[in-house]
C-alpha cells in the first residue's frame, strides 16, 4: 500500500483532492437556505479556478487563483455562516462549518503546489511569478542572422 505522504506529494493527487473534498462539503452546505447568493458565487469561482488548475498542469497562474480564492473564502465563510446562521437548516450549517475547518488545510496543500509549479512569492509583488515575461512583437518579425555554415546535415561527418 503506497505511503500518504507519497501520495499527497503527487500533484496530481493534490490537486484533485482539494477539489474533491471541498465539492463534497460544499455541495452539502449549499442543501440550506443561504442568502442572496454569495456563497454560492464564490465557491462557484473557486471551483473555476481548480477545474483550470487540474487542466493547465504546469500554470502558475492557474494554480495562485484557486489559492487566492481558497484563502479569501475562509472570511467568506466567517460572514456568510455568521449572518446566514439563522436561517440554514442544521445540516447546512455542519458541511459549511466542516467545510470552513478544511479550508486551511487545503490552502496548505494549494500553497504546496504552488511551489512545485514554480512560483514564488516575492516581497513587493502583487501577482507573484517564476519569471517576468515579455511579449513577442509579432509587427516587426526578427530576421534570423546567417551563418558560414552550409544548411541541412554534414553528410562528410558521417564517413
Amino acid at each position: 500500500m503506497t505511503d500518504i505522504n507519497e501520495l499527497m506529494g503527487s500533484p496530481f493527487v493534490r490537486v484533485k483532492l482539494v477539489a474533491f473534498v471541498h465539492f463534497f462539503f460544499i455541495s452539502n452546505a449549499m442543501l440550506g437556505t443561504w442568502g442572496h447568493g454569495a456563497y454560492e458565487f464564490y465557491n462557484f469561482l473557486f471551483f473555476i479556478a481548480m477545474f483550470w488548475t487540474m487542466h493547465s498542469k504546469d500554470s502558475i497562474e492557474a494554480v495562485q487563483t484557486a489559492l487566492v480564492i481558497n484563502a479569501s473564502s475562509i472570511f467568506f465563510d466567517i460572514v456568510s455562516i455568521a449572518l446566514h446562521y439563522s436561517i440554514m437548516n442544521g445540516w447546512a450549517v455542519a458541511f459549511s462549518i466542516i467545510n470552513l475547518v478544511l479550508r486551511p488545510v487545503s490552502v496548505a496543500l494549494l500553497y504546496r503546489e504552488f511551489n512545485t509549479r514554480g512560483g514564488t512569492l516575492q516581497t513587493g509583488s502583487v501577482f507573484p511569478t517564476s519569471q517576468q515575461r515579455s511579449y513577442q512583437d509579432i509587427d516587426r518579425p526578427t530576421q534570423p542572422t546567417p551563418t558560414n555554415s552550409q544548411p541541412g546535415p554534414n553528410v562528410a561527418s558521417i564517413f
